[in-house]
Parts: C-alpha cells; sequence; structure tokens
C-alpha cells in the first residue's frame, strides 16, 4: 500500500489513526479538515526542521509482510509509543474529552519543543489564522507537543485563542488583519 500525501512533507496517515485509514474507503480524508494540512506544512515551513504527528506508519511497514491489518492495528493501538491519536480520533480512542476538537477531525497535535513550536506560531500568527488556526492548547499542560486546532469554540475574530483543559488562557491577536 502506497502513502497517500497530503502536503509537501506530509501523509495523510500523520493524521488519522491505522483503524480509520485502513477501514474508510477514503482511508479518513473525509474525517479530517483539510485546513489541518496547510497548517501543518507551514509550521514545519516556519520552524525549519522536520515535525511529526503519528508515526504508527513505520510500524505498519514492518509488519505487513507477516500479520494481517487487524493484527498490526492492534499492536500499533496496544503499542504506547507510537502516536497514533495525535491527529482524528475515532471512537476506538479512550483519551481526550468525548466533542474535543479531535474527535471532530479539527486538531493535530505536533512532536517536538512546545515552547519552540508556540513561538512559531506566536512568530507568523498572520498566516496561521488565514489558515484557518482558531485555538491551541497553553504549553503548560503539552509536553512534547503543541495543540492546534480550527474549531471555532469560543473564538473571536482576529485571535488565535490559547486554552487549557477547561477555559480560554490568552489570545494571540492577529495584528492588521482584516477581518
Amino acid at each position: 500500500m502506497e502513502r497517500i500525501k497530503v502536503a509537501e512533507n506530509f501523509y495523510l496517515d500523520e493524521f488519522v489513526d491505522p483503524h480509520t485509514y485502513f477501514n474508510r474507503v477514503d482511508n479518513g480524508l473525509d474525517l479530517i479538515d483539510e485546513r489541518l494540512f496547510a497548517i501543518a506544512q507551514q509550521l514545519r515551513v516556519c520552524y525549519g526542521k522536520p515535525i511529526g504527528i503519528n508515526n504508527w506508519w513505520k510500524k505498519f511497514e514492518e509488519l505487513q509482510q507477516t500479520k494481517s491489518i487487524d493484527e498490526i492495528i492492534e499492536i500499533i493501538e496496544n503499542a504506547s509509543s507510537i502516536h497514533k491519536w495525535s491527529g482524528y480520533r475515532s471512537e476506538r480512542c479512550t483519551i481526550g474529552a468525548a466533542h474535543s476538537a479531535h474527535k471532530l477531525g479539527k486538531a493535530i497535535d505536533p512532536k517536538g519543543n512546545e515552547t519552540e513550536l508556540f513561538q512559531v506560531v506566536r512568530d507568523n500568527a498572520c498566516d496561521f489564522y488565514n489558515l484557518g488556526l482558531r485555538r491551541l492548547e497553553d504549553i503548560s499542560i503539552t509536553h512534547g507537543w503543541l495543540h492546534m486546532d480550527t474549531l471555532e469554540r469560543n473564538t473571536v475574530p482576529n485571535k488565535i485563542r490559547i486554552v487549557d483543559l477547561t477555559s480560554h488562557i490568552d489570545d494571540i491577536t492577529i495584528e492588521g488583519h482584516a477581518t
């Protein structure tokens, strides 16, 4: 099976879990807010070094000759060291809130130094806002990743909201952006 490229440096498997990828006609593409592809690519370009989201594809390649798809999915889902829920979170995922941006296909958790990634967004806020980024999780609760989403929940024009698990913490104001 070939990987499906969705941006210059990203593949669809980085945005969905393996069960979704192998069991949906379109590999789960219809479940993802496609603006996330451009947001991830912009983050990669501005950061200047590789970033990952989900990393389960490597394990799939390693096992595909000796295991069935169902066996591979089970192995990946049971491996805590393999990222598979850093994009879309299907009903099979037990982490996160029931109505989170991840469950709606509107969030990604790029891996890396959360402080550096946050600063990249802050420094390029207008570009990220124009691509559809509306919320970030406060980096005090993200360690090794930066939560980014396109969910229009409790947002205001020309601001990227910074939220924690229960409330709005701060905003990044988009200077000079026309509403």
